[in-house]
């Protein structure tokens, strides 16, 4: 249970501090430049709005992102950020990460998408080594998870963790505060959960009952912790061994076929109540096939070796930004410094896996000698 009170979490010194750490690699951003000319005076505005209890989300901000796949992401004025940043740093990440399941590997402290992958990669070396490549995997994926996820479902979860009213009350205004838009649930084929009607507070919004704006910080928590069920099923109940999640990705691998579609049955059922439902590229497939997971291909080999690549969708991301590495230098858009930079990145995501050769063939579409050779030869004809 959250013990800590409404007034000991919004303070002043603690919304300074979720401003420092707000800032952090963004100072040179004009609203956070903004923001600093007059702060001391917005931080006590904001903190005499929330004493108050008038402090309301007033609007979203959206735009969309194409990498690794289309998105579209909500983000909040900085102030709000500041707010998010106290009730996720003071209050809900602390507790929830604890009540997560160490196989849970997403949005905690010391965890992440390698360390998801080198537990299931330990995992999986005991499993060949018991049964070689003669098991099974079930991999599952829940459709449309941040926009459809209901928002009384996700209130009735969270609230029964917090002793103090107005903290709670807080905390289901910022879920209230989003709704995936109507038109969005009706593309998708997922029906709304109350009467669509215009939002009390932000302006050209309805409500739906549904959705979490994937640019809040704590809606990453939130994701997080909303499937915690799924995980308790799983290793609880079903008792799975090899098991992995990483927010709605997740893996289970078992000798027997058959466990994994009763386990799958089950999972559909609880899915269900949560007001979700898995897509279609939920499956069960043999071991042997290969597991691709969190942008890596692992294959076993008959000798029972387990080889980690990188995933296909992944390397022609790569060799997609190569070729825009080598228009932006041509062009002068971006230096030596940037092109080194994006090569230690390369690195250090090959690393890894086994790469070598994949990395060689990236490095030499990077043509960045040729093309500065390129631009000397005609500055010297121009001369």
């Amino acid at each position: 249970m959250i013990n800590l009170t409404f007034d000991e979490v919004f303070t002043i010194e603690n919304l300074y501090k979720a401003h420092l750490k707000g800032r952090i690699s963004k100072r040179a951003k004009r609203p956070i430049v903004r923001y600093e000319l007059s702060l001391l005076e917005r931080i006590y505005e904001l903190y005499k709005t929330i004493s108050a209890g008038t402090y309301r989300i007033t609007s979203y901000n959206s735009f969309t992102i194409f990498e690794p796949k289309q998105r579209e992401i909500q983000t909040l004025h900085y102030s709000d950020r500041v707010v998010q940043h106290v009730i996720c740093d003071q209050v809900i990440a602390p507790y929830f990460t604890k009540h997560a399941i160490c196989d849970n590997c997403v949005c905690q402290v010391g965890k992440g998408t390698h360390f998801a992958l080198r537990r299931l990669e330990n995992s999986l070396r005991h499993f060949i080594q018991k049964n070689g490549n003669k098991g099974y995997v079930l991999k599952c994926d829940i459709y449309k998870y941040f926009p459809t996820i209901p928002h009384q479902q996700l209130q009735d979860m969270v609230s029964a963790h917090f002793r103090d009213k107005r903290l709670r009350e807080f905390v289901m205004m910022i879920i209230d505060s989003y709704h995936t838009n109507p038109t969005y649930l009706e593309k998708c084929g997922i029906e709304p959960v109350t009467e669509i009607l215009p939002h009390k507070f932000v302006r050209k919004m309805y409500t739906t009952g549904r959705g979490i704006p994937i640019g809040n910080q704590t809606s990453q928590i939130f994701g997080m912790f909303y499937l915690d069920p799924v995980d308790r099923l799983v290793k609880e109940k079903l008792r799975v061994k090899i098991y992995s999640r990483y927010m709605d990705d997740f893996v289970l691998i078992h000798e027997d076929k058959q466990f994994l579609y009763k386990a799958l049955e089950q999972i559909n059922v609880l899915i269900d109540k949560l007001g979700l439902k898995l897509n279609a590229k939920t499956q069960i497939f043999p071991l042997k096939n290969g597991l691709t997971y969190l942008g890596f291909r692992y294959q076993i080999t008959p000798s029972g070796k387990l080889i980690k690549k990188v995933a296909k969708k992944t390397v022609k991301r790569f060799y997609a930004r190569a070729r825009l590495l080598n228009r932006a230098y041509a062009d002068g858009a971006i230096g030596d410094e940037r092109v080194r930079c994006a090569l230690a990145a390369y690195h250090g995501h090959f690393q890894h896996a086994h790469c070598f050769r994949l990395e060689q063939k990236l490095i030499k579409r990077i043509k960045v000698a040729e093309i500065a050779q390129q631009k000397k030869l005609k500055e010297m004809n121009l001369q």
